[in-house]
């Protein structure tokens, strides 16, 4: 089994050759790459790529590969929450090696039917498997999990990240509990393949009051392109 310092990876989201905001997947896949000991060299890509492209860096040199978009983007969602996986403290939040974990998650979100998994860790969301969940209150704060908790930082929530302060939300980070969750006026799940999705139900609980303010944010924020 190869350990999760043996790579380190990140997704893009690319359309007839443009892959977004490329600079701050590779500012990310250089940030990782320190923290897991690996040595990233020169990348090149070939032009014309469409799909999710996932870009690798191992023992073997940089590796890369496409997979088609699976979703619809800027949806609405239903979850479903599952046990996140651990590592040392060092590992968790980057996008390593072991990987597998994640993957066994994302199958079984789709083998029920639903469209994200919301994992949890000591009673409270800390991240999704292929997204970053955003909590809005009605007092107007967008919470994020912390990171200390072990969330994998998102470039796509870096991408909206002013938008949201400019729309006149605060952003704050902290526990992503069950009693904050329940009272979300809107949930909205980041991530390179499925955009900004609204999360509507929650292990078959409805979540949020309908309202879609932020999700509209974030969707002006990613730029008619991104679809």
């Amino acid at each position: 089994m190869l350990g999760p310092k043996s790579a380190v990876f990140t997704t893009v989201r690319a359309r007839n050759g443009e892959l977004f905001h490329l600079d701050l997947h590779l500012a990310r896949l250089a940030k990782h790459a320190a923290v897991l000991g690996i040595e990233i060299p020169e990348i090149e890509l070939p032009p014309d790529l469409d799909g999710l492209v996932k870009i690798q860096v191992d023992t073997s040199g940089v590796t890369y590969s496409v997979k088609p978009f699976y979703q619809e983007i800027h949806m609405e969602a239903e979850g479903i929450t599952v046990p996140a996986p651990r590592w040392t403290r060092k590992v968790n939040g980057t996008k390593h090696g072991d990987w597998q974990p994640y993957r066994d998650i994302t199958a079984e979100v789709f083998s029920k039917g639903a469209d994200a998994g919301l994992l949890v860790h000591d009673f409270c969301i800390i991240d999704g498997d292929r997204v970053m969940p955003l909590v809005l209150d009605h007092d107007g704060v967008v919470w994020i999990s912390d990171s200390k908790l072990g969330g994998v930082s998102s470039v796509t929530f870096d991408v909206c990240k002013q938008a949201i302060k400019d729309a006149g939300f605060i952003i704050s980070s902290g526990r992503l509990n069950e009693r904050l969750v329940a009272r979300a006026k809107e949930f909205v799940l980041l991530g390179t393949g499925m955009g900004a999705a609204r999360l509507t139900v929650l292990d078959d609980v409805d979540i949020g009051d309908d309202s879609d303010t932020l999700q509209q944010v974030c969707i002006t924020a990613l730029g008619e392109n991104w679809i």
